[in-house]
């Protein structure tokens, strides 16, 4: 099931189980992300190791002009999954790629996550904006 990772990055990727772990928040120069979004402390020490690598990039909307911090981190050797992710993020923010479904497939494989657990996921979120939709 996809969102058990969720604060468990870290022991999932020194385990060997987790290739890739990302996170990303609004970013307003000069101010700090609170470690409890993007966990840079944590991830630290390791990154100085080279037992994870870490890739950063900051997008802006093309929509509203906000900016987004992205932080990837990878296990050596993994570091073209924290690309792709980056590429498709940086393609899709600045409307040189219209946004896909198909986009949360391969995010959900560059992640790790089983086809099973991608395709309950994409079930729960195709639900959710079916429902929003009525709303409307």
């Amino acid at each position: 099931m996809i969102g058990p990772h969720e604060g468990r990055e870290l022991d999932l990727m020194l385990a060997g189980e987790k290739s890739l772990a990302v996170f990303h928040d609004l970013y307003v120069d000069g101010d700090d992300i609170p470690e409890d979004i993007i966990p840079e402390r944590a991830f630290a020490p390791y990154v100085a190791q080279g037992k994870i690598m870490r890739l950063e990039t900051i997008v802006t909307n093309a929509r509203n002009g906000d900016r987004v911090k992205f932080v990837c981190f990878t296990l050596p050797g993994q570091e073209w999954r924290a690309q792709f992710y980056l590429w498709i993020e940086e393609s899709v923010f600045s409307k040189e790629l219209k946004y896909n479904p198909a986009h949360d497939e391969i995010v959900g494989k560059l992640l790790g996550y089983s086809n099973e657990d991608i395709r309950d996921f994409l079930k729960k979120k195709r639900g959710k904006s079916l429902s929003e939709n009525d709303k409307s």
